[in-house]
């Protein structure tokens, strides 16, 4: 008997149920989604983090990054592997991973057809002269077949736009590691002009005190080099101090808080290196390409499609619930049917014309999002181009008429010592400004590379042929 009802209640469910459940299979488009943006990362970073691939379990966990923490750097630090360390390890990019992967599970939630669901009725009889009835029911909800398409389309590209987004932060904190990285170097060249300009003023100290013990200088000349001496020495503290904040910020972005801060400096990125120190192209050149290269303005036109994704699957969803079905009934007497049922939403209190008039102002709200942030990357290019362009032209005006000059009087005074001509203080002098010369030029190096870093990153870091 059972068996038979069952028998009974799959022809008649799959009679009604099935040519609908083909035509549901076939409609809808698959979600398709990029399952990498490795590719886009590697493109403007020069490195590929493991977990770009898609591979959710090379993603780190909490106690992966705390574990990473206390890892020491290497001794000799490369530009390429800072980058990939930060790409790998930094915590804010860890906890984007995680939910972007929870994006991707919901969008595949999301983009699914729903469920059909199964009504089965039945009792127990009292006595033995009486009959059961039983009414089993398949249902389906008709109205997803022309729903769930747009739900799947709106679903790929809310998720797209949150791997874009990721993919815009990956570039922006592999850039911050970079500019850092330059940073670091370039203090410990400070440093080293520092720790050298601290020798000279002592030095010339030396000199003055033993002048003025044989009464060549006064006093005040005495205390302008112990002036001069304590202004060196503080430059060196504070470049010290630099240097090592500088290291600090870098091993946090990298995730190594805890690790000891006694790397060094190892080989620039020989890719990057076209970035760093190519001719500058003109602004119109950027701009053509900016659409294509800044992830966060494709993120946010991933936005304006799934916003009018969302507008269309609400105009569809007027009748919000449409079911049909079909089944078995057997009722009291014993008689038995093939039943069919079907379940339609009356939209009499509520029409779905708010729902409608919602997401067409996020629609709004969406376009004028990427509008601003398509307007906030020109401005950005457009910024950053003019800061390139001034540090660049102050770097080679001081070159020429600042440093060199001072290279040429110390090479003068030093020959001048070696054939009698000249004071030993002279040239210690000369050294001494060309010290200042060199720092300030380093000052200048440091704005220089962080400009053309920066100008890197506003135009998307775009590949190396065409970089800035």
């Amino acid at each position: 008997m059972h068996n038979s009802i069952r028998m009974m209640v799959s022809a008649a469910a799959l009679a009604t149920i099935l040519p609908l459940s083909i035509l549901a299979g076939c409609t809808p488009p698959k979600l398709d989604p990029p399952s990498s943006i490795g590719s886009e990362i590697a493109s403007r970073t020069g490195a590929t983090p493991s977990w770009a691939n898609g591979d959710a379990a090379a993603s780190p966990d909490a106690a992966q990054l705390r574990a990473a923490s206390a890892l020491a750097l290497p001794p000799s630090l490369d530009e390429l592997v800072a980058v990939a360390m930060a790409l790998d390890a930094n915590p804010e990019l860890a906890r984007m991973i995680a939910e972007t992967q929870a994006m991707r599970a919901e969008a595949l939630d999301t983009a699914a057809p729903q469920n059909p669901m199964v009504n089965f009725t039945s009792g127990i009889p009292l006595d033995s002269m009486s009959v059961v009835p039983i009414f089993a029911m398949l249902m389906v909800q008709i109205d997803d077949l022309w729903k769930q398409p747009i739900r799947s389309a709106a679903a790929r590209d809310t998720y797209e736009a949150a791997l874009l987004a990721l993919g815009a932060r990956a570039v922006a904190i592999a850039s911050d590691a970079r500019s850092l990285w330059h940073e670091v170097a370039l203090r410990e060249l400070e440093c080293s002009f520092a720790l050298n300009d601290l020798a000279l003023t002592e030095r010339l100290l030396a000199i003055a005190r033993a002048q003025f013990s044989v009464g060549e200088l006064d006093g005040d000349s005495v205390a302008k080099a112990q002036a001069e001496y304590v202004d060196a020495h503080h430059r060196l503290e504070i470049a010290i101090e630099a240097r090592q904040s500088g290291r600090l910020e870098l091993m946090a972005l990298a995730g190594r808080a805890e690790a000891p801060a006694t790397w060094h400096i190892g080989k620039p990125d020989d890719g990057a290196q076209f970035a760093v120190n190519a001719p500058l192209v003109d602004e119109k050149t950027l701009l053509n390409l900016l659409s294509s290269t800044r992830l966060d303005v494709r993120a946010a036109e991933a936005r304006v499609r799934a916003a009018q994704s969302t507008l269309e699957l609400a105009m569809r969803s007027r009748l919000n619930n449409v079911q049909i079905g079909g089944g078995f009934d057997r009722d009291m007497e014993g008689d038995e049917a093939a039943a069919f049922s079907a379940n339609v939403e009356i939209p009499l209190f509520n029409d779905g014309s708010m729902r409608i008039s919602r997401a067409q102002a996020q629609y709004r709200a969406a376009q004028i999002e990427a509008e601003r942030v398509r307007q906030y990357a020109i401005i950005a290019l457009r910024t950053a181009l003019v800061k390139a362009k001034s540090v660049q032209a102050r770097h080679a005006i001081t070159q020429v008429n600042v440093v060199d000059p001072s290279a040429q009087s110390v090479a003068r005074a030093e020959a001048a010592v070696l054939v009698g001509q000249g004071s030993q203080r002279s040239a210690i002098d000369a050294a001494h400004a060309l010290n200042h010369a060199n720092l300030a030029l380093t000052d200048l190096e440091r704005e220089r590379r962080r400009a053309r870093i920066a100008l890197s990153a506003a135009a998307g870091f775009l590949p190396t042929e065409v970089m800035p």
